[in-house]
């Protein structure tokens, strides 16, 4: 009698370590699981981040060329309005220097 305790105490205790082997297996594997999915969610992201970093330093790029093309545009349009302006006073120094004559 105390031999078949014995077994039956010994069969409960290696079904109960099987089950729980099992368990430990499928809880190892979600966690594997979990892990590989939380490091393809940083590399998403960080790519996602590199992705605006880029489109960031673009859109910069564009609007400092775009300043530039304007400054150069007003800075060329100020220079013809200086150049038109010293001529005027220039003829006006000469148109004062010599006055027409009189009739």
């Amino acid at each position: 009698m105390k031999f078949f305790r014995v077994l039956l105490m010994s069969i409960f205790a290696l079904t109960l370590t099987v089950a729980c082997s099992k368990k430990a297996e499928e809880a190892a594997k979600d966690a594997t699981n979990s892990m590989h999915e939380s490091i393809d969610s940083a590399k998403d992201a960080a790519k996602a981040t590199e992705e605006a970093a880029k489109a960031t330093a673009e859109s910069a790029n564009a609007a400092v060329s775009d300043a530039a093309a304007k400054t150069e545009a007003a800075a060329t349009e100020a220079k013809d309005k200086a150049v038109d302006a010293v001529q005027a006073a220039k003829d006006a120094a000469k148109a004062a220097a010599n006055p027409p004559p009189k009739p």
